[in-house]
């Protein structure tokens, strides 16, 4: 197995480079913490987030999105949820508070806030962006969970 120290995982997610931090870490890296309330932005545009504030953290993945999952600390049998995960302000509302924010796939139906949850980051998507619009950004994260889908292996709904 190849050597690693602690600089060259944080190396890996200064770079967004999640994959290679799980190589040499030997699992997902993950984050923990404990669910907030957020300015309901996501619900609103229909991609409900868990968030987690990210201040005090040692490392976190640079500010992009990202496939993983998402799993609750509070319900050790539950399975993690595939979930699209976003690192950083939210550029497009000119957001200032860095933040964690998962969005679970296809699900409008979990109420997180209060609960524990870990985060596994599993593969980058994409820099965070701004966006000019709120159609771009809404195209864009369509974009964004159709991708998740596919790197996660996470089923597609059929249309309602």
């Amino acid at each position: 197995p190849q050597a690693w120290s602690s600089t060259y995982v944080r190396n890996c997610l200064a770079a967004g480079d999640v994959e290679a931090a799980a190589e040499a870490l030997g699992r997902p890296y993950t984050v923990r913490g404990t669910v907030v309330e957020g300015e309901h932005r996501g619900r609103e545009l229909g991609y409900p987030t868990a968030n987690v504030p990210s201040s005090g953290r040692l490392a976190l993945p640079a500010d992009g999105v990202y496939a993983g999952w998402l799993r609750r600390l509070d319900r050790p049998g539950d399975p993690a949820l595939p979930a699209a995960i976003s690192v950083g302000t939210n550029p497009t509302f000119d957001g200032r508070e860095h933040r964690v924010e998962s969005y679970v796939l296809d699900r409008d139906d979990l109420e997180l806030y209060g609960v524990d949850v870990e985060v596994r980051f599993v593969a980058r998507l994409r820099g965070m962006e701004r966006y000019d619009s709120v159609p771009a950004l809404l195209e864009q994260m369509a974009d964004d969970v159709v991708r998740c889908h596919s790197i996660l292996g996470a089923p597609t709904p059929g249309p309602s």
